[in-house]
């Protein structure tokens, strides 16, 4: 039986709380600073308010001062509204991954390349 949390990832990230209607905006302001990851999508509910949504960070924003980032970004940023910055965790699980990223996991060394070869 295939034990699927041990395909788990867990990913540590920063997230921006933004009004709704400033998302698209934001979302301009934030090009290259968003989360980047297929069939995850970088603005998510705010399960506190439904008037605003989280905007998730990249792996590359590391600091919650967002000192990582252009200074033009944060004052763009600043200027739109003010700016909340909230730790943010996100889980890649099993069903996330692709079949052979699950084939790569849990089949022995020697057997991974055996998929190139075609008779």
């Amino acid at each position: 039986m295939l034990d699927e949390s041990k395909f788990d990832v867990h990913l540590k990230l920063w997230a921006l709380r933004i009004p709704c209607q400033l998302c698209m905006v934001a979302t301009r302001i934030l090009n290259g600073y968003l989360l980047d990851k297929p069939r995850v999508r970088p603005i998510t509910e705010d399960p506190t308010c439904e008037k605003n949504r989280y905007l998730i960070l990249s792996e590359k924003v590391q600091n919650q001062d967002l000192s990582d980032m252009p200074e033009e970004k944060l004052d763009a940023l600043k200027g739109l509204c003010k700016i909340e910055v909230l730790p943010y965790s996100l889980t890649l699980g099993y069903s996330y991954w692709s079949a052979d990223h699950v084939l790569k996991q849990i089949l022995p060394p020697g057997w991974r390349c055996l998929h190139l070869l075609k008779p």
